[in-house]
């Protein structure tokens, strides 16, 4: 969780990020990281003390999905989302090749 991944390096159909994310400065994405990597830490800690993992996840989706559409709109919240999915089932095929390769 500590860096953020290119999708481009294994994934090469996969849509490029907007331009907009990389113009951002080394202090700001050092910014962004610590606050994403905080925020995930504390639903991690919400997720074993509270033993709801579900309910963890969509209330911090919902607060998320909403909030990003207030402030970006429909079309790029649900681009992030899909990105965020895209990630995710990357690093689900990252897991399984290291696994047969072990």
């Amino acid at each position: 969780m500590a860096e953020i991944i290119d999708l481009n390096k294994f994934r090469p159909h996969v849509a490029a990020p907007c331009a907009e994310l990389s113009l951002v400065s080394d202090t700001d994405t050092r910014r962004v990281e610590a606050v994403r990597d905080h925020i995930e830490h504390m639903l991690e800690q919400m997720t074993r003390t509270e033993d709801l993992p579900l309910t963890v996840a969509m209330s911090a989706g919902r607060f998320a999905a909403m909030r990003m559409f207030q402030l970006q709109g429909r079309a790029e919240t649900l681009a992030f989302i899909d990105q965020c999915i895209t990630t995710a089932e990357l690093c689900d095929d990252i897991v399984r090749q290291l696994d047969e390769d072990a």
